[in-house]
């Protein structure tokens, strides 16, 4: 060891080699990492478990989003289904079917549905109106039996069309269709379901606004061009015929719109199958093809010899119905007071 004087102060200072300083540093080195080792080598408590965080992380779950109103928005008010109005709506992709069974000779398919595309013109033919008449027919279905009478009457610029029917099965049937003319022939203003005289379902012809609109179903359809209703159609048919009877000729075709008092309405579609033996004689053969289940197919012959009159109709509810026979009984008449 060495030592030195330190002039500044005349003490004496000594030094000891660097060597020993250097052993030193490096003994406390391996003491430190002796004692680190023994502390993460000792076992964990027996309560604690091995490897668990001291922090644990909960799992949230987090319900299913509900459609909730914001506190400070107004509550819709509740309106009861029956009292609520449609007024002029977008036709329905499908209207309700009636659950009751077909009726007796009216041409009224029970559960007709068929919905006409928007504003789908049909042809205008030129009409002739055929003079008042009653026409009675014997009716026939499977083993039933039964008679029904159509009165048509013209009066001035109006026309009345009533029909009449019993049948052995079934309920009678008291149908009225009432309107004027136009340049499509037969306007109709009001068709009727009657039951003990009064009017239970109609169908109304809006022609101030050009909408039809029923007693019943709470919807309306535009009123197209040449639209009957299903009694007046008949009526039509007859007036279309005498007026061009050179129209009627082998796959020729006559289509119309026909309206029902359940909401129902649909473009009938008649094809002339040609000249068939019917009523004594030889009539033109129709036939409209139903456009949907439940529909009806309709088959009628109209004579010339009795103003395109039909002498023969057959309805058909499709699929599953029995046929029901028209058959002429007396030839037409003029009503009494005519």
């Amino acid at each position: 060891m060495r030592t030195l004087t330190d002039s500044r102060f005349g003490a004496v200072v000594s030094r000891r080699p660097r060597l020993g300083r250097v052993m030193l540093c490096l003994a406390a080195v391996v003491v430190a990492h002796v004692a680190l080792w023994f502390a993460l080598s000792r076992p964990p408590p027996a309560s604690e478990p091995v490897g668990k965080p001291a922090v644990q992380v909960r799992r949230l779950v987090v319900p299913q989003a509900h459609a909730l109103e914001p506190t400070n928005a107004p509550r819709a008010a509740r309106t009861p289904q029956a009292a609520v109005r449609h007024v002029q709506p977008r036709p329905p992709a499908r209207l309700p079917s009636a659950s009751e069974e077909l009726p007796a000779p009216d041409g009224l398919a029970a559960r007709d549905a068929e919905v006409p595309p928007a504003a789908t013109a049909l042809p205008v033919y030129p009409t002739r109106i055929p003079p008042s008449a009653r026409l009675t027919y014997a009716l026939q279905r499977g083993a039933a039996t039964g008679l029904a009478v159509l009165d048509w009457e013209v009066d001035g610029d109006g026309y009345r069309l009533q029909l009449q029917s019993t049948m052995s099965q079934g309920r009678p049937v008291d149908r009225h269709s009432q309107g004027g003319f136009d340049a499509a022939g037969l306007a109709p203003l009001r068709l009727a379901d009657r039951q003990r005289g009064r009017d239970v379902r109609a169908a109304n012809f809006q022609r101030e606004r050009g909408v039809i609109s029923f007693s019943g179903p709470r919807w309306e359809w535009p009123l197209y061009g040449g639209a009957q209703d299903r009694l007046s159609w008949l009526v039509q048919l007859v007036a279309i015929a005498a007026a061009a009877p050179d129209a009627l000729h082998e796959g020729a075709a006559l289509s119309m719109w026909v309206v029902g008092t359940r909401g129902a309405v649909g473009a009938w579609r008649f094809e002339v199958r040609g000249r068939e033996p019917a009523g004594g004689g030889e009539a033109w053969a129709l036939v409209r093809e139903p456009a949907h289940p439940y529909d009806l197919r309709i088959e009628l012959w109209l004579d010339p010899a009795r103003g395109y009159w039909p002498v023969r109709l057959r309805q058909t509810q499709v699929p599953g119905g029995e046929p029901l026979e028209w058959l002429l009984r007396d030839e037409p008449q003029r009503p009494a007071g005519t």
